[in-house]
């Protein structure tokens, strides 16, 4: 019996690893997405700046993107491997194409990927099995969170390296601080979190509230818990000077391994004596000293990127994205407070939200039922169950303070929901948990959590690549295209396959638009875009691309425009050539390119060309 049992668990294993790393890995050269030719740029300039020692080179970015570019890197190093070496010109056409685009992403698929494991372990040292198991099962098909995790960006990076920094946070305040290998590896993940984009780093402003919460619950011991963060903050500093290169001056590492390293090696002898660590006014106060030594050395040696970050986050806080959106049927800049709750809920699982009501309805139970017993009588139910309480209180907690705060910036993207989308998959996990532990039959309550990964995972995993074109099953195609704004970039390499399958492809002028420029990435054939033309006749083209973005925002003015607004000029619509529909691609029920042939002249009786303006949807 417990050989079958060991039989079982490594065929669950394995299976969960096939599903965790296989759809990330595979048919990476599909759907080039927005700004992903950026990323290969920056990459590419990031790699031959440490190549050439040139380190004040090393961050082309703001963001600052540095776990990314190091991935992108080893992307590029690779090639060095198969003697195939990356130029140093990036205008170098044979740079930005599909087969190195798959290259740069696979780095990122596959440490995404692992850190989904890592959250599972923690699921694991906190739950057990089944809940860690099913955590891993969940975030692996989560559909947005999938689909980033697929991109040459940071969001799926910093969403993950985020969600592992709380989750190991929990581990040892759970584990009343004993254990310093989760703080030392939780401020690893927050550095790098934060070196992947900025606003990560508001988790600085959350941690606190944590852990004097944790503290009143737990009777946690303040001094241990105030050594226990400056470990922390010190890990936090070693990881950003060990791994951003713009760091790696003399001075900077002289200082910062000097004083900071002594900060470290104290905090971590302290909190491993057994007693209770003792923080006296004098160590305080010099505590305090070196502290304000190293993070004022570290901001001042790097503070033209440090000026540069916080701009770019008072900006998106006060101004919102240049390129309109359409939401609820209209189309706007900002699209208000309501835009990340509508788009999670549209992109959500088939359970996810219904299911996310269980732990936190059996957290407001557990908190009516502490406040009716006494301490004593309390510390001798089941640890587990007020554990879940901390546990889910936290992670609701987590989510709200990052949708309300993506919800008070102007600048909305929608991608940037997938900061809190791991916590929602943990806490649908641990509600699919809870009700499958009120049957008294096993095999019943395996049977419903199977049950809910298929209902989660089928929806997914059958768009296969093309993750970012799901949406809840409730909603329909039509509602979607007309009440969300669309991804850009799926379909259009299937567009390209159409052309491309022609006769003489390599001959054929395509134009298109700014939203379909990724199209040339895949066409053999000669490719300008509307915006770049001075001069239109149906002659220059034998076919004209647009894009389903095009259809929602091109040629319209925003509701929430100013005054004098003037429209951008790629998103000006062109002179309507003569053509005539030959070809729409469609992806999960919505049309998302659609490719005209361009006619010398009108043909007899025609009807009126579609306008530019018009979105017609299945």
């Amino acid at each position: 019996m417990i050989k079958l049992q060991r039989v079982v668990l490594l065929f669950v294993l394995v299976a969960l690893i096939l599903l965790t790393f296989l759809p990330r890995t595979l048919s990476l050269s599909k759907h080039w997405a927005s700004d992903e030719d950026l990323w290969m740029q920056r990459s590419h300039t990031f790699f031959f700046a440490l190549k050439n020692g040139k380190f004040k080179e090393t961050l082309p970015a703001y963001h600052p993107g540095v776990p990314t570019m190091w991935l992108g890197s080893l992307a590029l190093w690779s090639t060095y491997l198969t003697n195939t070496p990356v130029k140093s010109d990036v205008e170098d056409t044979d740079f930005y194409t599909p087969a190195m685009l798959a290259r740069v992403r696979l780095p990122i698929a596959v440490v995404t990927g692992s850190l989904i494991w890592l959250i599972g372990f923690c699921v694991y040292r906190l739950f057990g099995k089944v809940p860690a198991m099913l955590s891993i099962a969940l975030l692996s098909v989560e559909p947005f969170l999938l689909s980033e995790s697929r991109r040459a960006h940071t969001d799926a990076l910093t969403a993950l390296f985020l969600f592992l920094s709380l989750l190991l946070w929990l581990c040892a305040l759970e584990s009343n601080l004993s254990r310093r290998r989760y703080i030392v590896f939780s401020g690893i993940s927050f550095a790098l979190a934060c070196l992947t984009k900025s606003y990560a780093c508001t988790l600085i402003l959350f941690i606190p509230l944590v852990c004097g919460w944790y503290a009143k619950e737990n009777n946690l011991c303040v001094s241990r818990m105030m050594w226990s963060v400056l470990l922390w903050l010190m890990m936090i500093l070693a990881t950003a000077v060990g791994i951003c290169p713009y760091l790696w001056t003399r001075m900077a590492t002289l200082v910062l391994c000097t004083f900071g390293g002594a900060l470290l090696l104290w905090s971590w002898r302290t909190l491993a004596a057994t007693d209770t660590p003792k923080l006296t006014h004098t160590a305080f106060e010099v505590l305090v000293g070196i502290f304000f030594v190293v993070v004022g050395y570290t901001i001042t040696a790097s503070a033209p990127v440090v000026t540069t970050i916080l701009e770019r986050m008072f900006h998106a806080a006060a101004e919102s994205h240049e390129l309109p959106k359409q939401f609820l049927g209209n189309i706007l800049h900002n699209p208000g407070w309501l835009y990340f709750p509508v788009v999670t809920g549209v992109w959500s699982g088939v359970l996810t939200l219904p299911l996310i009501g269980v732990p936190v309805w059996n957290a407001a139970a557990q908190r009516k039922k502490k406040n009716n017993t006494k301490r004593d009588n309390e510390k001798s139910n089941d640890f587990s169950s007020h554990r879940m309480f901390r546990f889910t209180i936290v992670l609701v907690l987590f989510v709200l303070f990052y949708l309300i705060g993506l919800s008070i910036a102007a600048k909305k993207i929608s991608r940037y929901l997938v900061i809190f989308l791991p916590a929602m998959s943990v806490l649908t996990a641990l509600g699919a948990t809870h009700l499958a532990q009120h049957f008294t039959r096993k095999w019943v309550g395996y049977a419903l959590l199977v049950s809910v990964f298929l209902l989660q995972a089928v929806p997914v995993l059958r768009l296969h690549p093309y993750y970012r074109t799901y949406y809840h099953p409730l909603l329909s195609g039509k509602w979607v295209a007309e009440n969300t704004t669309c991804i850009t970039g799926a379909g259009l390499d299937l567009a390209a396959d159409y052309l491309n399958a022609k006769p003489n492809a390599e001959n054929i002028q395509v134009r298109s638009t700014w939203f379909s420029k990724d199209f040339g990435n895949y066409f053999v054939g000669d490719m300008l875009q509307r915006h770049q033309q001075t001069h239109e006749t149906s002659q220059d083209f034998d076919y004209d691309i647009e894009y389903l973005r095009d259809k929602q925002v091109a040629g319209k003015i925003p509701r929430d425009a100013p005054e004098n607004y003037q429209i951008h000029s790629f998103l000006r619509p062109g002179r309507t050539l003569q053509r005539e529909l030959e070809h729409v691609v469609t992806l999960n029920g919505i049309d998302y390119v659609w490719i005209y042939r361009i006619l010398d002249s009108p043909p007899e009786n025609a009807p009126e060309p579609p306008h530019e303006n018009v979105t017609p949807v299945k």
